[in-house]
This record gives C-alpha cells, structure tokens and sequence, in this order.
C-alpha cells in the first residue's frame, strides 16, 4: 500500500507509489494551475507521484485505483472546434453520439499534434480540465463519470495524479453530463 504523507491542508495529501521514491517535478503551468484550483477549492483530494503511465489500465495498476474511476480525456476535433470529451477509463467514447449530439459530421480525436498545441500535454497526460486550457475548451463528460463517487486523473504530466470526489470535479469543471460512452 503506498504511502501517505499528510499535509498542513486537511483536505490534501500526497500519496507515493513505492518502486523507488519519484522525484520528478512538473513543471508546466497546467499542473501548477490544477494543483491551486483544487487546493484553494477545499476539497478533499489525494495527489499520487508514480513512475511514468500512458494509458488508463496502466494508471489504474500504478495508482492501486480502479479502472472505473479513471477519468479518460481525450481530446477531439469536431470541424473547427477543438473540444476536450471525458469517460470512464473502462468504457470507449462514442464519436456517433458526439456527432448527433454536435450536429457535425466531421469528429475525430484531434492529432498528437493538435493536443499538445492545445493542452500543452502528450497523450495520456491530458487532465480532464479544459476549462483551464488556453483558450478554455468545452468540456463534455459522460453520464457514468458520475456513477462512481471518485475520479482519478493525470495532472498534465505522466508522473502525477489526483483522486477526487466525482461532484466536485463536475463542479470545478463545468463539465457538461451527456451520454456519450459506450461499454469497451
């Protein structure tokens, strides 16, 4: 079980994944933003520092998570929108409900390139926080992401995660609730 370090804030704790203590130190702006939004919230969270993870099933066997709780943001381009779509790390996006929901036939998950000029992150690194993106990018979010109390993200890095109640998340967010998942 990894470790838990609290801290002066009874609503914040780092969690370290053992495998060696990870000393790497984000340092993009997303993070820093994340990290105070969430902070100056108040709400309970937990922070995991791991060895590099890219895909959610990976994330969930690092983190000692479930799969379920994973918050997959995936990045997508819908004609000349670019917005942000999150589900359950279990279930698959589903680019036909996106469509009707859009009205736009032409969706896709944007280009390695395209997320990274838009995020500042590499795949698997994307944070479900688009609001906070420059400019800020709609975020649509699954119904199921709120079927488990708990959602577990990256933090715009490969190496640092957070874990926190699903309603607040929403409610940092602004996501929107539409059923656009589908089992995987």
């Amino acid at each position: 079980m990894p470790a838990v370090h609290e801290h002066t804030n009874p609503f914040y704790a780092t969690v370290w994944i053992p495998r060696g203590l990870m000393t790497s130190r984000p340092t993009t702006d997303l993070y820093h933003r994340i990290i105070v939004l969430v902070k100056e919230s108040g709400v309970k969270f937990e922070h995991y520092e791991h060895e590099h993870i890219h895909t959610s099933a990976e994330a969930a066997a690092v983190r000692g998570t479930i799969l379920e709780e994973a918050a997959k943001a995936l990045i997508l381009q819908a004609g000349n929108d670019v917005i942000q779509c999150v589900v359950n790390g279990h279930r698959k996006l589903d680019l036909k409900a996106i469509k009707l929901l859009l009205g736009e036939k032409n969706v896709s998950l944007a280009s390695p390139d395209v997320v990274l000029a838009r995020t500042g992150c590499t795949g698997g690194s994307v944070p479900p926080f688009g609001n906070l993106f420059t400019p800020p990018m709609r975020i649509i979010a699954d119904t199921h992401v709120l079927n488990r109390d708990y959602v577990v993200f990256s933090v715009a890095t490969h190496h640092h995660t957070i874990r926190m109640k699903s309603a607040d998340w929403m409610r940092l967010t602004g996501a929107e609730l539409r059923e656009i998942g589908k089992e995987g």
